[in-house]
């Protein structure tokens, strides 16, 4: 009896060590009984949705801050979240395209694409599965954004009814809040002379706000898969692209490695300017932990570095 307990310890204990999602997920607060589960794919959502939701939601994010959503890969800890929501918030366009299998596990869940319906710009990719295909990136138009805030609030007052006011008014406040956004953005980008509004960056992510705030994408590696390092062909298309245009700032992004992006700066000439948020929000804590902050970040980096220029 004795060696067989000393055997259950033992196991339990392996269990725990070579868990970390168990150990993660054990340590996480719980919501209570009368606590209703909202979740959202990323944290760009994630804040979003929390602006809206108000206290008798808990609102929880799968793809953590500073991780990669394209390469994200669900874990069981995933599944067991997702089997406590009432409501899903999902992207689409193949951003978060590794939900719809996880969301097997959901158990009725409404799951809400905030993209429905809304204006969609086509990946600049020659070839290839995404070629023809709708980008994704559409909150960084901070006017598609308010869509977003607005698909939201609709899904909570669908679910619940009985509080259809409180939702509309947190809704009403944060939209207000993203008005100035979208004014104070046109306002720093009109001190830039257009010759000097050109981006090159590693993903292609800034297309919708390129198109909004009156800049060019000059150049960048990856459409949307992120995965794998670019391609000699991909780099030599991007070497393409920057030739000739007088541009030497390149920027990097929070989610992805800079290395390719050192190397072609190596070759093409120029510098590397800053890292952007495109994909996620900054850490918790770093000041950079909002939608609202990363814009702001965002938009002053890449003025501040395409006026300084070389």
């Amino acid at each position: 009896m004795l060696r067989g307990s000393y055997i259950l310890v033992y196991s339990l204990a392996i269990i725990v060590i070579l868990s970390p999602s168990l150990q993660a997920y054990l340590q996480q607060p719980q919501p209570s009984s009368t606590e209703k589960v909202a979740i959202a794919t990323t944290t760009i959502l994630w804040d979003m949705v929390r602006n809206v939701a108000g206290p008798a939601w808990r609102v929880e994010y799968l793809v953590a801050p500073g991780t990669d959503p394209h390469s994200f890969e669900p874990t069981p800890r995933d599944a067991v979240k997702l089997s406590r929501a009432s409501v899903v918030f999902y992207n689409g366009f193949g951003i978060d395209r590794w939900l719809l299998k996880l969301a097997e596990s959901s158990r009725g869940a409404r799951l809400v694409r905030v993209t429905d319906g809304l204006e969609q710009y086509i990946l600049l990719v020659p070839d290839g599965p995404y070629a023809g295909k709708p980008d994704p990136h559409m909150w960084m138009d901070v006017q598609l954004a308010i869509k977003y805030v607005e698909k939201i609030r609709d899904a909570f007052v669908e679910l619940d009814p009985a509080n259809a006011d409180e939702y509309v008014a947190r809704a009403a406040e944060y939209i207000e809040r993203l008005w100035e956004l979208d004014a104070w953005i046109r306002e720093i980008v009109s001190s830039l002379p257009p010759e000097k509004r050109l981006l090159f960056s590693q993903e292609n992510a800034f297309q919708y706000f390129a198109k909004r705030y009156g800049f060019r994408v000059v150049g960048y590696f990856y459409s949307i898969i992120t995965e794998l390092e670019p391609s000699p062909l991909e780099l030599s298309r991007a070497y393409e692209r920057v030739k000739g245009t007088g541009l030497c700032v390149y920027f990097i992004e929070s989610t992805l490695s800079p290395r390719a992006m050192q190397a072609f700066a190596a070759r093409a000439g120029g510098r590397i300017a800053g890292r952007l948020y495109t994909d996620s929000i900054g850490p918790l804590g770093s000041g950079i932990d909002s939608y609202l902050a990363m814009m702001r970040y965002n938009t002053e980096t890449i003025v501040k570095e395409l006026s300084r220029g070389c």
